[in-house]
């Protein structure tokens, strides 16, 4: 039944996504409220769908504020009687609305109830929720693995500083000229109330400019986020890593609890579990890490293909 519906589904959205833009394209009206929809299409995972453990879901979503800039974002993951939240992001979206698409892992419960809430400046609130099925097998895939790779800290002119996590590639600022989009991590040195920390972060991090300036003029700037977390509490081993042949380990490492698009204290030995801004999921095996921001950071990088 739900296939069959998928069709009316999208007209209905459609609709709906027309009537309440064209009806409330004077945001001073006093009656609008937030509105919020699921994208449909054979792209994206939708309602009823049998997905296997450690396949991918791909949600879209297209949303306006309703009179009022959208100013919060939640995800929320509820599966065998727990609650995670997978995403929590404060905005400011004046106008235009949100229309993105969000990926996951499915986890290992026979069902997910997958819930998405917005909320605007004046705390109208739109929840929209789907249910996800376990499918039969595995949907756990390869990875790609980069046995070592070197970037300089803020101040190091030996070294590039630019690195695309997804192929193993680095870049300068000679030649990152039309390849931002590409770029997932850079790494700084600073102290951090007075203890020296070897920090990776991501141009899409508010801070990052501080030590890249460069960044507050580029197209696009992605948000990796790394699991800090694991990396203060040692939850994932080198041994653990070496052994990863599939990404089911990646999957499982990353916590989305305890996450920042900045991860201080990386630290030689550390590993950092961490998901790009095009949703995949990967471990940083921390080889070398000066602490000196003239310094350099030599890393392993498994990521899911």
């Amino acid at each position: 039944m739900i296939a069959s519906m998928k069709p009316l589904q999208g007209i209905a959205t459609c609709f709906l996504l027309l009537l309440f833009w064209t009806g409330c394209s004077d945001e001073t009206g006093t009656d609008a409220v937030p509105f919020l929809v699921f994208k449909q299409g054979p792209e994206y995972t939708a309602d009823g769908d049998r997905i296997p453990v450690g396949g991918q879901l791909r949600f879209g979503i297209s949303a306006v504020g309703g009179g009022a800039p959208i100013t919060d974002l939640r995800i929320k993951r509820i599966a065998a009687g727990q609650e995670i939240v997978e995403l929590d992001r404060g905005m400011f979206v004046e106008s235009g609305g949100i229309d993105t698409t969000f990926y996951f892992m499915r986890g290992a419960a026979e069902e997910e109830i997958w819930n998405f809430f917005i909320m605007n400046g004046n705390r109208d609130t739109a929840t929209i929720s789907l249910t996800i099925l376990k499918g039969e097998g595995s949907g756990y895939g390869p990875i790609h693995h980069y046995p070592s790779v070197t970037i300089g800290m803020q101040a190091n002119s030996q070294y590039d500083h630019y690195l695309d996590l997804d192929g193993g590639t680095t870049y300068s600022s000679g030649n990152v000229s039309g390849n931002e989009q590409l770029i997932d991590l850079v790494a700084y040195f600073y102290y951090s109330s007075g203890n020296p920390s070897p920090t990776l972060t991501c141009p899409g991090y508010t801070s990052s400019v501080s030590y890249y300036p460069e960044f507050s003029g580029w197209p696009v700037r992605n948000s990796t986020l790394y699991d800090y977390n694991s990396v203060d509490n040692d939850l994932v081993t080198v041994e653990q890593f070496d052994e990863a042949e599939n990404d089911s380990l990646l999957v499982a490492a990353y916590h989305p609890q305890s996450v920042s698009g900045n991860c201080k204290f990386c630290y030689t030995g550390k590993v950092v579990p961490f998901k790009t801004a095009q949703g995949k999921y990967g471990m940083i095996k921390v080889l070398r890490a000066d602490e000196t921001e003239s310094g350099s950071l030599e890393v392993a990088v498994k990521i899911q293909q």
